[in-house]
């Protein structure tokens, strides 16, 4: 099921009043939590090798 496009203009409002994190920030998250925070792919997907072990850790 697909969002309304209500919802995904919504969703797109609220992403542009959000701050931007620099990398910085990123690095610090990923020190403390001691995870590898991924991109995203051009299509918009996370690579699915990795999905794995991130959910057999919880």
């Amino acid at each position: 099921m697909k969002p309304s496009p209500e919802a995904v203009a919504w969703g797109k409002r609220q992403a542009s009043t959000s701050p931007h994190w620099s990398d910085a920030k990123w690095s610090k998250i990923e020190a403390i939590f001691g995870v590898k925070l991924l991109a995203q792919d051009q299509t918009g997907q996370q690579p699915q090798e990795d999905a794995e072990p991130l959910r057999d850790a919880a």
